[in-house]
């Protein structure tokens, strides 16, 4: 049984020890990217699509139906999936768990220990994967990508969407490749409203966008005449420009509510267990166990334009 959380770098001083600052890499939110969540999703759930067209006609007295209703139909499957872990107590014996009364050879968890490693390790953790799985889940890949296909592989195989062959995403060619994504956006939408419009690219390659646009601006080039700021917002033909767990080298401009992500339990209702094992098989260690599930899905793949690198 090996350990998952690496304390050798952990220090004790008394109470201030009881304070364990856990730095998020990603900062992430599973809502900040604005797609619609489904809350209950636990196997197939159903989602239904609408459009009307021909309502008005001429007035007549009597009443004459008319008008067109079309339905359409798609399905998210829920995968689950599961945390289960296994720590040794002797790990954090010497840490801040040994000045908690609790603590002894016979004692329980203690309460600041479990906030710590609920609230401040177990959870951004799973916030991240989760996130990650959603955007980039490939079912032969290794490791927790492997649980389920993610939003990218499955608009890259859908005939509906609209595909752009990108390239390795630089300084250099980053503005270029913005721009292809939010004009081939423009030109599907045709008449639409556009206002819900985002486009969601890798974290880093935010960052390299960002050092191209500055790049022009010193230069004097009017490439602004297309981008704008606000704070630390990039816009793109008036799509905001969201940074977020995508792999790098992709980008999705896609109306953000037609994203679905489905769960049963997730984000911050994330339903987890943690079990003493010194009460049951002797061993000095406990266990974690979380079980969770994820779908996802889209609607109007026709409105959505995804660009990745062959």
């Amino acid at each position: 049984m090996a350990n998952v959380t690496n304390v050798e770098n952990l220090t004790y001083s008394g109470e201030y020890a009881k304070e364990i600052f856990i730095k998020n890499l990603y900062g992430a939110n599973l809502r900040g990217c604005g797609v619609s969540y489904l809350r209950g999703v636990k196997n197939r759930q159903h989602l239904v699509t609408g459009n009307v067209d021909n309502m008005f006609q001429s007035y007549t007295c009597p009443f004459s139906p008319a008008g067109e209703v079309a339905l359409t139909e798609t399905w998210i499957e829920g995968v689950p999936m599961k945390v289960n872990l296994e720590e040794c107590f002797d790990t954090y014996w010497a840490t801040f768990m040994a000045a908690q009364t609790e603590v002894s050879l016979n004692g329980g968890v203690p309460q600041a220990f479990f906030d710590w490693f609920f609230n401040g390790v177990l959870v951004p953790e799973l916030a991240k994967e989760y996130e990650q799985i959603s955007w980039n889940g490939d079912t032969p890949k290794s490791g927790y990508l492997m649980i389920t296909d993610g939003r990218v592989k499955k608009l890259a195989a859908d005939e509906a969407a609209n595909k752009i062959s990108g390239s390795a995403i630089t300084v250099d060619n980053a503005v270029a490749q913005v721009e292809a994504v939010a004009l081939k956006g423009i030109e599907v939408a045709g008449d639409a409203d556009m206002e819900d419009y985002k486009i969601f690219m890798n974290v880093n390659d935010v960052r390299l966008l960002k050092v191209a646009l500055a790049k022009e601006a010193i230069m004097g080039d009017q490439v602004w005449a297309n981008f704008g700021k606000e704070g630390e917002k990039v816009y793109a033909f008036g799509f905001e420009i969201v940074p977020c767990a995508i792999a790098k080298n992709s980008i999705v401009l896609a109306p953000a509510k037609n994203l679905v992500l489905g769960y049963d339990v997730a984000d911050s209702e994330i339903s987890y267990k943690m079990i003493d094992m010194r009460e049951t098989t002797l061993d000095n260690t406990f266990r974690v166990g979380v079980i969770t599930n994820i779908g996802i899905g889209y609607v109007y793949p026709e409105l959505i334009v995804v660009s990745t690198v062959a």
